[in-house]
């Protein structure tokens, strides 16, 4: 790296550890500088985080609905997980509950055969593939496990995605037959 360009990061990342918000503090601490998230001054940080007014207005304005775009309680936990969340807050757990009761409901235990009859509640399986967005149940596992939360609903959703895994390690959702390899988007959580 250029001297000019260490300069230049090196101003950067100054001026987003002086940042007013404790998640980007947190972020640059961890995921730039390398920092151990558990030190005990990273700790204190996610104490903030989960004290600043914007985790307050995600958790007040979580729907009660679980995914709802972009409100949902399954965003809600993505994002608090993103934004540096202290793990193991119990107060989170009716979200983890609603979240966990969508994505690991009996209907994906069913599957059914799209091309030979109408729709039904399950996972469709083309040619012996299931066709699943394996972004919304590994969103939720990535959230859950970043969090401390649900129990053994980690578990659950792992177990169902193995079980929709396609050969190529992958997951797709596609109805049509010629889908025959996993989708980066649905693969990439």
């Amino acid at each position: 790296m250029s001297r000019t360009a260490s300069v230049k990061r090196s101003s950067m990342v100054k001026a987003m550890l002086d940042s007013e918000e404790p998640s980007i503090r947190w972020k640059v601490r961890t995921q730039v500088l390398g920092e151990d998230p558990a030190s005990p001054a990273n700790r204190r940080l996610g104490e903030e985080i989960r004290n600043s007014p914007r985790v307050h207005a995600l958790i007040d304005g979580a729907a009660t609905a679980s995914y709802r775009k972009w409100q949902g309680r399954h965003w809600v936990l993505q994002t608090l997980a993103e934004l540096g969340y202290p793990a193991g807050d119990e107060a989170l757990e009716p979200l983890a509950e609603t979240v966990l009761a969508t994505w690991v409901n009996e209907r994906y235990y069913r599957e059914y055969e799209p091309t030979t009859g109408p729709r039904k509640p399950g996972v469709p399986v083309i040619d012996g593939r299931a066709r699943r967005c394996g972004s919304q149940q590994g969103g939720a596992l990535l959230a859950l496990v970043k969090l401390g939360l649900g129990g053994d609903g980690p578990d659950r959703l792992v177990e169902r995605l193995l079980h929709w895994q396609w050969p190529d390690g992958g997951w797709n959702c596609h109805l049509k037959p010629s889908a025959v390899s996993s989708s980066v988007y649905e693969t990439r959580f």
